[in-house]
């Protein structure tokens, strides 16, 4: 267990638990759901089962050119979020069979002594006028631009 995540009372989810098996802050994520509801006619409505796909991405650019082309293409966004447990950045949509698809660039690793850093809260953010310079800066050496010009991570 890398981390866990409380919900607040009127969120559908009671906690999320963030589970590694190498330096990965996580590579699955359970969410306790806080009743076992009636199947939700809405499809994308909260429901016992999988909740997301999550795919990494290269580089913020690819972050961002995905973000794009999900938005130019008219298909369901459903955020573009930073902080969190990994705190990673991420945009999630919603694919022609109604799953959940998050793509991700920057998660944390955590080091040999399996401590995680204290994580931002979740936030909404425009990948179109993210300052992700001065994010890289707050995360840490190993996110920031290499001598060829992509970034690490």
């Amino acid at each position: 267990v890398s981390d866990r995540l409380p919900y607040p009372e009127d969120a559908p989810f009671h906690e999320a638990v963030f589970l590694r098996c190498n330096t990965e802050h996580h590579v699955m994520s359970i969410f306790g759901l806080r009743d076992a509801p009636e199947p939700p006619k809405d499809p994308r409505a909260p429901r016992p089962g999988l909740h997301h796909f999550a795919f990494e991405v290269a580089t913020f650019e690819d972050l961002q050119r995905a973000a794009r082309y999900v938005k130019e293409h008219g298909i369901p966004l459903q955020g573009m979020r930073s902080g969190g447990p990994g705190s990673q950045l991420r945009v999630y949509f919603w694919d022609p069979e109604d799953n959940m698809i998050e793509l991700f660039w920057a998660m944390d690793h955590v080091g040999w002594d399996g401590a995680t850093r204290e994580y931002p809260p979740i936030e909404p953010v425009d990948l179109e006028s993210f300052d992700v310079d001065a994010w890289l800066s707050w995360k840490g050496p190993e996110f920031v631009p290499s001598p060829a010009g992509t970034r690490a991570g």
